[in-house]
């Protein structure tokens, strides 16, 4: 049994292990780091604060409109960077004609948490751009890297698999470059430090995941963990390691530009969230559904 002031050290150690290793904050003055109110980005931006605070951090929440839910986790948020004295952006995507819930009246209903995500990175960036912030920190976890992979390595998505990775360098004055600190830790590890510095968090999941394909596979990689231990950090430093520098010299370089509509960086003529932000606003000009 570990103490608990033992249980912080060694966590926080393993994480300044993870930054250093990776380089994961070389050249990077000011720091934007993305807030959700769970228990991996409340876990990041306390030890964040706490292992590097000589650098300018800023923490970023995208308030997603979903009903109760996104109140509660922005109050957790608020909360924590009170407590470790970080400054708190706050976007609301109701801004914008829409709520994430809209989605679920359009062709992307059973695709949700991944239109989700493209809102998420989309905001992330720009207010990153907008506030002069050199880097992006993101909460993802062990977990979420290995089922990420572990789908895409069943469908032989190549150059998506060689976009997963601890660090992702920034491209030109409007693409941050995105870190991920937690990487090498466990929900379970994040879970450990988040009650052991008594850090508030919303214990809940998004009332939009149930049934969602990613909580599947997350059930399998951990019924496969309990019949090989360790299995999550092994298939990780497989990729890492092994995989990764073979499909960098596969994958295909991309060529950005400025989307049409937003001016933000993409691969096309329009980027994938003026894309999706276009389909969710004729639904709500049609049913009325946003803020409803």
């Amino acid at each position: 049994m570990i103490c608990q002031a033992c249980l912080i050290d060694f966590y926080e150690k393993k994480v300044k292990s993870t930054v250093l290793k990776y380089g994961m904050l070389k050249g990077v003055r000011s720091l934007g780091v993305a807030v959700s109110g769970g228990k991996d980005s409340m876990a990041l931006i306390r030890v964040l604060s706490h292992l590097f605070p000589t650098i300018n951090m800023k923490a970023i929440y995208i308030h997603l409109g979903i009903p109760e839910y996104s109140d509660k986790c922005e109050v957790v948020a608020r909360k924590v960077c009170e407590e470790v004295g970080v400054e708190l952006i706050i976007h609301r995507v109701s801004d914008e004609g829409y709520i994430i819930p809209d989605f679920q009246y359009t062709p992307f209903k059973s695709r949700i948490c991944g239109a989700c995500g493209t809102v998420k990175r989309y905001h992330l960036n720009r207010i990153a751009y907008e506030h002069g912030l050199d880097a992006i920190a993101t909460g993802h976890n062990l977990d979420d890297t290995v089922e990420v992979l572990f789908e895409l390595y069943l469908r032989g998505e190549v150059d998506e698999i060689a976009r997963i990775r601890p660090v992702s360098p920034g491209i030109g004055t409007k693409m941050a470059a995105r870190i991920k600190p937690l990487i090498e830790m466990t929900e379970e590890e994040n879970l450990y430090y988040v009650d052991a510095t008594n850090t508030p968090y919303v214990e809940s999941w998004c009332p939009l995941v149930k049934g969602s394909r990613m909580m599947r596979r997350k059930e399998l990689i951990r019924m496969i963990e309990e019949k090989i231990p360790g299995f999550r950090h092994t298939f990780f430093k497989s990729h890492i390691k092994r995989f990764l520098p073979r499909l960098e010299e596969l994958s295909r370089h991309v060529q950005l530009r400025e989307c049409e509509i937003c001016g933000m960086p993409t691969t096309s003529n329009i980027c994938s969230y003026c894309r999706l932000r276009s389909r969710v606003l004729r639904v709500v000009e049609m049913y009325g559904k946003a803020g409803s």
